[in-house]
């Protein structure tokens, strides 16, 4: 059978981290970059002083790029979304024997469209902690280059069934790991070690993830990249949610976990 190809617009709802493997990064000892010149590229949260926050990053985890760069320069860097990341976020919940059948391109994205995000983290929603339930930023002193939210790009893939069958699957894998996300999310809420303005945080986070979800069910949502956190990695059982440390990325000024993306097939290519 002759591979299909197929044209898809990508949309990210929330910002997209996605950074090698390796975790390159640009070190501000090692004079790969100045603070004084990565302002401009620092994504406002609507909850921090700007200029304070970047007046604390030393190290900064670049997005994926092409080639290897000596110095953070974005202007004249290549950045993309590898296509292998694309083809594992559509399979993650597919049998085994679709792997071969589908192929993803990789996709350019322009430098504009990147902002250095400073990690917020939601922490201590494991009942096997006494900590207070509470959300601070995680690394303050670590800047990570991500694509920002209501960004949208073309890419192109090749299979040889419809490529319905999936995006039907991957949607349904989304929504059941959104699903246990909300669910925790609604058991810590009426939590006692949690105060009254971090409670309004996960409301509104449990809030927007409903929101995701009931829109997932006529579009197709996946989950991709990285800095979600481990509540997000997978599909559990009950008991091993409940013990599981469920700590989660927190996407300002959104509330959502990062890296939630809409793709949208717009035609098949002759």
């Amino acid at each position: 059978m002759s591979l299909k190809r197929y044209e898809y617009r990508l949309k990210t709802l929330s910002k997209l981290a996605m950074s090698p493997r390796d975790h390159q990064g640009f070190y501000l000892a090692a004079g790969d970059f100045k603070r004084e010149n990565i302002l401009k590229r620092m994504s406002p949260d609507g909850e921090t002083d700007k200029n304070a926050e970047e007046n604390k990053v030393n190290i900064i985890y670049p997005f994926y790029q092409y080639g290897g760069y000596s110095a953070y320069n974005p202007d004249s860097t290549q950045y993309y979304i590898p296509g292998s990341s694309l083809k594992g976020a559509m399979l993650s919940h597919c049998t085994g024997q679709f792997a071969s059948r589908l192929l993803v391109d990789d996709i350019q994205v322009k430098s504009k469209d990147l902002q250095l995000t400073q990690l917020n983290k939601l922490q201590n929603l494991s009942k096997e902690t006494n900590e207070s339930i509470i959300l601070q930023p995680f690394f303050p002193n670590v800047a990570v280059e991500m694509l920002a939210a209501g960004c949208e790009y073309i890419g192109e893939l090749f299979c040889e069934e419809e490529i319905h069958i999936y995006l039907q699957a991957a949607r349904r894998g989304t929504i059941l790991k959104l699903s246990q996300l909300r669910d925790k999310l609604s058991v810590v809420s009426k939590e006692i070690r949690i105060d009254d303005e971090t409670r309004r945080y996960v409301n509104q986070l449990k809030n927007n993830i409903q929101s995701i979800i009931d829109d997932s069910r006529e579009a197709c949502t996946l989950l991709l990249g990285g800095y979600k956190g481990l509540a997000l990695s997978g599909v559990f059982k009950n008991a091993e949610f409940d013990k599981l440390d469920t700590a989660v990325y927190v996407d300002l000024p959104s509330y959502l976990p990062h890296g939630i993306v809409q793709i949208e097939v717009c035609r098949e290519v002759d």
